[in-house]
C-alpha cells in the first residue's frame, strides 16, 4: 500500500520525508485537500523505475515492428504457406548437413 501523506509534511518534514524515499525506495503520494497532488520519490528507484519502462516499450516497439512487417507481407502477397515453410526448412537443413 503507497504512503499518503498531507503536503504540509513535506513543507515541515522534508527531511524526514526525504529519509524515508531513500530508505524504502518507495514513492510517498502528497495530498491537498484529500486529492493526490504530488507524488515524490528516491531518484535512484526513480530511475531504474523509469529504465524499466523504457525496456518494456522499446520491447513492445520491436513486437508491434514485426507484427506490422506481417501485416504488410500479408497484404503485398509476400507470404507463403506453412507446407511451402515446411519444405524450404527441410531443403534448407538438407543441405546444411550434407
Amino acid at each position: 500500500m503507497p504512503t499518503v501523506k498531507p503536503i504540509s509534511d513535506l513543507q515541515r518534514n522534508m527531511a524526514d520525508i526525504s529519509r524515508e524515499c531513500m530508505e524504502t525506495k518507495k514513492p510517498i503520494y502528497l495530498t491537498k485537500n484529500g486529492a493526490a497532488t504530488l507524488v515524490v520519490m528516491d531518484a535512484e528507484a526513480f530511475d531504474e523505475e523509469m529504465a524499466l519502462h523504457e525496456a518494456v516499450f522499446e520491447r513492445e516497439s520491436r513486437v508491434y515492428s514485426a507484427i506490422m512487417r506481417g501485416v504488410e507481407d500479408v497484404r503485398e502477397g509476400r507470404i507463403r504457406t506453412f507446407a511451402q515453410a515446411q519444405k524450404d526448412a527441410h531443403v534448407f537443413r538438407t543441405a546444411r548437413n550434407a
